[in-house]
């Protein structure tokens, strides 16, 4: 293979960066040896590799969108691939791993959104407890009906405290592997 050697230096060099941290330098090295190479099966597995040092959780600059379009376009490639069954494993691990963070992300949004609607409604409940209070002792009708105010408000609390917990809860429990 024309460039093999060429190759594997630039591979071995990438791979030595990586693993003392220096993804993006790793990353650098094997697009301008792409960039270099470009249409051959060497600058293709640079693809690969670019990927998996893109998903990994030590890499500052780590991406799982661009990894997922990275192993994408390694897998829909016709050429010979070194690592496609390495490749395939990685997609679909790097795509659960997408869909995870998505859905921690929005049970935390569900999670503030809750302690917002609990926040309001302890507000909304103490300053009806405070007008309660201040009412006329002689307007039956009017603390009753302000009693029935506080009551429901009390009851929304709870829902949104329980809420609130389930959230908490289900956060805190990881997700069961496949």
């Amino acid at each position: 293979m024309p460039g093999s050697a060429n190759f594997n230096d630039a591979l071995a060099t990438a791979q030595m960066r990586a693993a003392r941290g220096d993804f993006d330098g790793a990353d650098s090295l094997l697009a301008m040896y792409a960039r270099g190479h470009a249409g051959t099966t060497e600058a293709l597995e640079t693809t690969y590799w670019r990927a998996l040092y893109k998903v990994d959780p030590s890499n500052r600059s780590s991406s799982i969108p661009t990894a997922l379009a990275s192993l994408d376009a390694y897998i829909a490639d016709s050429r010979p691939r070194q690592h496609l069954a390495e490749a395939t494993t990685l997609r679909r691990t790097a795509a659960q791993l997408d869909a995870l963070n998505r859905a921690a992300l929005n049970a935390s949004s569900q999670a503030k959104d809750a302690a917002n609607a609990a926040a309001k409604a302890d507000a909304k409940a103490a300053d009806a407890k405070a007008d309660a209070k201040a009412a006329d002792a002689n307007a039956s009708a009017t603390a009753d009906a302000k009693d029935v105010e506080i009551k429901k408000l009390r009851d929304d609390l709870a829902k949104a405290n329980a809420e609130l917990e389930r959230i908490r809860k289900r956060l805190g429990t990881p997700p069961p592997r496949p």
